[in-house]
């Protein structure tokens, strides 16, 4: 499951990977845990916001106008020393609980994943001090 933000059926192995909510909707692209990059001690998603936002932009999925850190972003990763998930994003994206409890389930996260935000996540919302 790559790119479509939709889980396949039958799928039910974590993953780790990145996200944005744009125009209200999330787009994640996603990496199972099994398959993900080492980190240091993590286990992280191949490709950055950068270059994927990128390759979205080519498609026509996102404005060719906007970009990367524009929108509320974050990523997924799990930490082999903690042995857990950690879901890192902008603050947008943490006061709505409807699109933290999608993100969770497109990626079949475990109920102990540590959910907090990180600097490398400000919109240009929150950057400008006001929340979607």
């Amino acid at each position: 499951m790559r790119g479509s933000g939709q889980p396949h059926t039958g799928q039910t192995e974590s993953c780790v990977g990145i996200f944005w909510l744009h125009d209200g909707k999330l787009i994640i692209d996603t990496t199972p845990v099994s398959m993900a990059e080492p980190y240091g001690t993590a286990l992280t998603h191949p490709s950055g916001h950068i270059d994927h936002w990128e390759r979205l932009q080519r498609t026509g999925a996102v404005p060719a106008d906007v970009e990367y850190e524009e929108e509320p972003r974050g990523r997924v990763v799990f930490d082999g020393r903690e042995q857990r998930f950690h879901l890192m994003a902008d603050k947008c994206i943490l006061g709505r609980r409807d699109v933290v409890a999608g993100i969770m389930e497109v990626m079949h996260l475990p109920d102990d994943t540590a959910v907090s935000t990180d600097e490398h996540y400000r919109c240009r919302h929150c950057l400008a001090g006001r929340r979607q």
